[in-house]
């Protein structure tokens, strides 16, 4: 009977087994990444060769916060006490500083020089149109190494691919209002329209507005703009704004009387700006989706008294500018501006919530150069002879910024006869360079403005063509 009790030790085993802690388990998968982290990392991957030891600098800059510039708004009735105001903070004039001193006489003389030689450039532009067999000649001159380097900088030129091939709502809202001539026809983006293609490259003089008053802090200066002031009315006397916007509407060269178009243009900065240059005689804001047109409309009713002049220069128009086959603005304006969407690489990095890098945006992101392409080329379509564009993004991405002006440039040329030629920017890049706020990075196209922690502006790429014929 005595091997039938229970042991004392063996009892309290059975015990200290109950006891034992139980062990979690430990998932098989990783933690899904945020579509900010998917950002950097794509980044890293593209922008960091293409870059090199600008890289981690220009990462830094992305990931902390941008300063902005004031821009004053001479519409306001209070405006003058408010820039004192700035000016006693220590804000200076941007464009009064980048002028200097410089007299008109000077100034005149310089821009005679500049179109003296444009005109010599022009000139030999047309007769390479006129004799395309030298073009081809100089195209089949570059080497097999140029060209692979050329791709190789593209940074994800790879990412560029054709559109399935649904039709939008705006398509087909938009498909029964375009006339129909020679010019209503669809074009296929297969984004190496561009290869091999040579823009000619002229020099550019540029005159900064005298109306248009911009208020930065120098670069060691740390202090932030207070918050926007009123008038009595109830009129901001200035707005908050990156500095890398400014650049493409001191690129295009607004001159009086000129009639502008701004393509893509909610929230509707860079429409206000051309605003208080007072030079444009017409602006057609275009937009559109309706959240985005109804944004414009009130940073206008914001910004713009009713009883200004200037309220009647401004004219909005709903029309879907990536659309080639049912743009129907041709040769209309002077001036045309195209702020294209792209990934916004800046925004991309610091926020989730309607990220581009996000994986239900994943085909949208890749369509963006196909829609960049047919904007830039519905932009050259709309513009008159002699007149210009200004291409431009908030990304650093080439695959967006040169490898899209190649290849609208190239459809331009093929499908629709229209030749350019590429305003330099050189005295642009010089001036803001000079002022200690921005930084640059050569590109053969265009100009690239590059966020860095002293300033801390862009990205913004800008690129003026000039439609030739």
């Amino acid at each position: 009977m005595s091997c039938l009790r229970p042991s004392h030790s063996i009892y309290l085993t059975q015990i200290r087994c109950k006891t034992v802690k139980f062990k979690p388990k430990i998932a098989k998968t990783k933690p899904l990444k945020t579509p900010s982290a998917q950002a950097l990392d794509h980044f890293d991957f593209y922008y960091g060769p293409l870059f090199g030891k600008k890289w981690p600098s220009i990462r830094l800059g992305l990931l902390s916060p941008n300063r902005y510039l004031a821009v004053m708004n001479t519409m306001s009735r209070n405006w003058e006490a408010h820039d004192e105001i700035l000016s006693d903070m220590g804000a200076k004039d941007l464009l009064k500083s980048v002028r200097g001193k410089t007299g008109d006489e000077v100034i005149e003389t310089k821009r005679i020089i500049a179109e003296g030689r444009a005109e010599e450039k022009t000139q030999e532009v047309k007769k390479d149109i006129a004799n395309p067999s030298t073009l081809s000649a100089d195209n089949d001159s570059n080497s097999d190494e140029e060209r692979e380097e050329m791709f190789r900088s593209a940074a994800g030129l790879g990412e560029f691919r054709a559109s399935p091939g649904e039709l939008s709502a705006g398509s087909l809202q938009m498909g029964q209002g375009g006339v129909k001539n020679s010019q209503n026809k669809d074009v296929e983006i297969t984004g190496f329209e561009g290869e091999g293609v040579r823009i000619p490259k002229r020099d550019h003089f540029l005159y900064y507005p005298k109306n248009l008053r911009v208020r930065a802090f120098d670069r060691a200066v740390l202090l932030d703009f207070p918050a926007p002031m009123k008038d009595e009315v109830g009129v901001p006397s200035y707005w908050l704004l990156d500095g890398g916007s400014l650049l493409p509407v001191l690129s295009i060269g607004l001159q009086k009387g000129d009639s502008l178009l701004d393509m893509c243009a909610a929230p509707g900065g860079k429409s206000l700006l051309a605003a208080l240059s007072n030079l444009p005689s017409k602006i057609v804001c275009n937009d559109f989706k309706l959240a985005r047109l109804g944004q414009l409309k009130r940073a206008l009713m914001t910004y713009v008294p009713e009883d200004s002049e200037a309220i009647d220069k401004f004219v909005l128009k709903r029309k879907d500018a990536s659309d080639v086959k049912t743009w129907d603005e041709f040769e209309a304006y002077d001036k045309v501006l195209a702020d294209v969407p792209c990934s916004t690489d800046r925004l991309s990095v610091s926020t989730d919530e309607g990220n581009i890098f996000s994986t239900g945006s994943t085909q949208l992101r890749l369509d963006l150069p196909v829609l960049q392409t047919k904007i830039l080329v519905n932009a050259l379509r709309s513009v008159k002879i002699g007149g210009s564009v200004v291409y431009s993004t908030c990304t650093l991405s080439p695959s967006q910024n040169e490898a899209v002006v190649e290849n609208a440039v190239a459809v331009a040329r093929n499908d629709f006869a229209i030749e350019t030629v590429e305003e330099s920017l050189h005295q642009l890049v010089s001036h803001m360079t000079s002022s200690g706020l921005y930084r640059f990075h050569n590109t053969q196209i265009g100009a690239l403005v590059v966020p860095f922690l002293p300033s801390n502006f862009g990205p913004m790429y800008v690129c003026k063509l000039t439609r030739l014929q």
